[in-house]
């Protein structure tokens, strides 16, 4: 933000700065026509200004320049922690406005000429400024506009090969692979002030992050794992490469002739040497494990300074190494590193070197005095791993959803290593339900049954068997989860680890119809948590960066693979055109329903499996709220409609084939009564032995079922078959006519008498015959009528009748 002018005008600018290189910004502003702009690099930055109060712009003398802090007000107000820390080089202060193109190219590095006279420069700073608590030195301009953009740092310590390697990953970097002659001799120019130290007599000073495959007989860059393009061998191409590891140094010590300086050369992996670390910025790290009123910094970024390595704060702590007390390095004596806050050395905390080598990088305890956070010990973890990374103890970071995916992505296995989910807070007792987050509303426990098949439905035992998978779900807001997975199998919490405390879990009963317990066996059972929510901020104070869940927005879930055994109360009066409905109950225990309530997930209940059974035909399923007494509960309601085709096609048809096969005789002559009476007989006889074979695989029942009022109907039909039949004969042969009586008695010699009576019984007969023909014609009509009106009558109470329910009301049902 700009103000000038008595804080007539201001402007604001946004301007981004990236730590360790140099930027050139220009802040042109014209008050006469009241136009400002701001150049950084070459580039123009739009701003926005504006004129707080009307009136004249001018900049009044009689003020002061003070520069890297901010005066709150004239010549005081000064904050330390508002203190500019860097480094200020060319500051020019014009009377005039400079033409856009001489700023855009004096910030390009295009031309440091300028014509106009500056009001104000830094050409000697130490007499023209009064300078208080800074370094000044002679800065040579070129460098200031260099675009490198890499950064090697020379860790002067001899270490082995993975060591090295260890080390510039956990920096956030890579071993140094130079790529061409120049960046070669970089290399070497940046080891020579570390020769002594290095070389300890050897010829070779530093690894090269190169490895040698004695497969192919070539080299590839332990990074990226591809084959180097590049590479500076003296002969030999660097071969042999011999087991079990070749690596590559390069030659930098002081004893060798100039020209071999810079030849690689083939090592064993196992030799000590020191390492260039190759970054592509400047390396940062955090300190992880401080607490959040803490006087130490969090980030810091390595820096070189007069060949050592230490780490500057990005405000006001430093990292240092120190040496060892004592020059005996018999006493297990390497020195310490040590946090202080600059300008107050009595705040700091130490970390004792395990080795010459021991950088404090990964997880150590550090010796602290007089922080705020009141320890005198603290672990504390550097790691270079930015945000949405997991820091492995390796120093790699990989990315944090791979932590406790149950696969290792860091080399050393450390991101599976602790992965419980469960985070108890002080106190929980898992013998008590989740608290209540509105004291008038209960805590919901949510449900949601998949009907996987039914096994079994046994009409005459009166029961059925399901499979069924449940699925709980509720919150415990006093839970916490770490590193919760999308995929919700991978957040699996153990039942069986019966060393681990158990967060609270509901407990449910499965009840049948009428009052009846079920017989539920338990075939899987696993709690798991789904994350719903985005993970909580990254709170550093914490060692690791595991993503950490409310227990309240992310709930529980226990899953239960169950084979239920439950009675039904079928009720057969229109079997087999029945339907029937059973209650399968589901009720929470131990805890009434002011405080734990179980709702339906979603509609409730789903049925996965296939709906067409031997008998009978799935057609819904629902879920219905039922709460026993102080309990909370729901009611699953299945509605099976029975598959009558196959009795029809295997009882219906059959018989009444059977009844009209009986009907037929009455197409026959009347004069074969042993014929007619036979195939009626017959017909009766396999009526009634297909009643016996059809009751004794239906359930029995004291009341009549339509299969059974049709199979009354048959046989009674077949009956008065064979009776008409005997009747109509009877009619027919007839014995006890007062004619026939006469004709017996009469004397047979008398011609004139016997005459007569031959005429007399022909014509008796004649009408009997007549008599039985029209009795036969008539039961050809009437059998047909009498069966479609018992037709009419059978379909309309099939589909009619009034089922005497069993007097269960479900809203008053009583569980037990």
């Amino acid at each position: 933000m700009l103000h000038c002018c008595s804080n007539k005008w201001e402007m604001e600018v946004s301007i981004g700065f990236e730590l360790r290189y140099w930027t050139s910004i220009c802040v042109a502003i014209d008050l006469d026509i009241v136009s400002s702009e701001v150049v950084q690099d070459g580039d123009v930055i739009v701003g926005r200004h504006s004129e707080k109060r009307p009136g004249e712009l001018m900049i009044r003398g009689g003020g002061q320049l003070f520069i890297g802090q901010e005066q709150d007000n004239l010549g005081g107000g000064f904050n330390e922690l508002q203190s500019f820390r860097g480094s200020l080089a060319d500051l020019r202060i014009y009377t005039k406005k400079l033409a856009t193109g001489k700023t855009k190219r004096y910030t390009s590095c295009q031309s440091f000429s300028v014509s106009q006279e500056p009001l104000l420069e830094f050409r000697n700073i130490s007499t023209t400024f009064e300078v208080g608590e800074v370094e000044i030195e002679d800065f040579n301009g070129p460098s200031l506009c260099s675009k490198k953009k890499t950064f090697d740092f020379v860790f002067p310590e001899p270490r082995l090969f993975n060591e090295a390697e260890m080390l510039c990953r956990a920096l956030g970097g890579r071993m140094k692979v130079p790529v061409n002659r120049d960046d070669n001799r970089e290399l070497l120019q940046l080891s020579a002030p570390h020769t002594n130290s290095c070389a300890n007599g050897h010829v070779d000073t530093l690894w090269l992050g190169v490895r040698g495959n004695i497969t192919d007989e070539s080299f590839y860059d332990t990074f990226t794992n591809r084959k180097i393009t590049y590479q500076n061998f003296e002969k030999n191409g660097g071969k042999p490469i011999e087991e079990p590891e070749t690596c590559v140094t390069i030659k930098g010590g002081q004893d060798i002739v100039e020209s071999a300086r810079g030849i690689w050369v083939s090592k064993k992996c196992d030799l000590e040497r020191c390492v260039a670390c190759h970054f592509l910025k400047l390396p940062f790290v955090r300190i992880r494990g401080l607490c959040g009123k803490t006087e130490f910094d969090k980030h810091y970024f390595i820096n070189n300074d007069n060949n050592t390595i230490n780490f500057i704060g990005a405000f006001y702590s430093k990292i240092m190494a120190h040496p060892p007390m004592r020059n005996d390095s018999k006493t297990g004596d390497f020195g310490y590193w040590m946090i202080s806050k600059i300008g107050r050395p009595e705040i700091n905390a130490k970390l004792y070197k395990k080795s010459p080598t021991h950088y404090p990088t990964g997880e150590n305890r550090w010796v602290v005095e007089n922080d705020v956070c009141g320890k005198s010990e603290v672990t504390l973890r550097m790691t270079s791993c930015k945000e949405q990374e997991f820091s492995c103890d390796d120093g790699k970071c990989i990315p944090l959803p791979e932590r406790c995916n149950m696969e290792a992505n860091c080399l050393d296995g450390s991101d599976e290593i602790d992965c419980s989910f469960l985070v108890f807070s002080e106190g929980y007792d898992e013998k008590k339900p989740p608290p209540r987050q509105n004291q008038m509303s209960p805590v919901n426990v949510s449900i949601h049954t998949a009907m996987l098949s039914v096994r079994a439905f046994d009409l005459t035992g009166f029961n059925f068997v399901v499979e069924i998978e449940v699925r709980i779900s509720w919150h415990d807001a006093r839970l916490k989860f770490h590193h919760l997975n999308d995929a919700d199998f991978l957040n699996v919490i153990y039942l069986d680890d019966k060393e681990s405390q158990m967060p609270w879990m509901p407990t449910v009963e499965f009840l049948g119809d009428a009052f009846t317990s079920s017989d539920v066996t338990d075939r899987r059972s696993s709690l798991l948590v789904h994350r719903v929510t985005m993970p909580l901020p990254d709170n550093d104070e914490r060692l690791l960066e595991d993503e950490i869940f409310e227990g309240k927005d992310n709930p529980l879930v226990l899953l239960k693979k169950l084979t239920v055994k439950t009675s039904c109360q079928f009720d057969l009066i229109t079997f087999p055109f029945d339907t029937q409905t059973c209650r399968l109950g589901v009720v929470l225990s131990g805890v009434t329903k002011d405080y734990i309530a179980l709702v339906p997930d979603g509609k409730g209940v789903s049925y996965l499996g296939n709906r067409k059974l031997l008998e009978y035909f799935l057609t819904e399923e629902k879920m219905i709220r039922h709460d026993e007494g102080n309990f909370s509960g729901q009611v699953i309601e299945l509605m099976f409609q029975n598959l009558s085709t196959f009795y029809v096609t295997s009882t219906y048809i059959p018989t009444f084939i059977i009844v009209v096969i009986g009907y037929l005789v009455f197409f026959f002559p009347v004069e074969d009564f042993n014929e007619r009476v036979m195939v009626a007989l017959t017909a009766l006889l396999v009526e009634a032995a297909f009643f016996t074979q059809m009751s004794s695989s239906i359930p029995q029942t004291a009341y009549l079922k339509l299969v059974d009022i049709w199979f009354v109907y048959c046989i009674i039909s077949l009956f008065l078959v064979v009776v008409t039949v005997v009747f109509i004969n009877w009619c027919k042969v007839r014995r006890d006519s007062p004619l026939y009586s006469f004709q017996k008695s009469a004397p047979g010699c008398l011609l004139g008498v016997g005459k007569y009576t031959t005429r007399s019984e022909a014509r008796l007969t004649s009408r009997r015959t007549a008599l039985a023909a029209r009795l036969n014609t008539l039961c050809r009509v009437v059998c047909p009528i009498l069966t479609a009106l018992f037709f009419v009558f059978y379909l309309t109470m099939a589909a009619l009748i009034d089922i005497p329910k069993l007097p269960i009301d479900i809203n008053a049902m009583q569980f037990t």
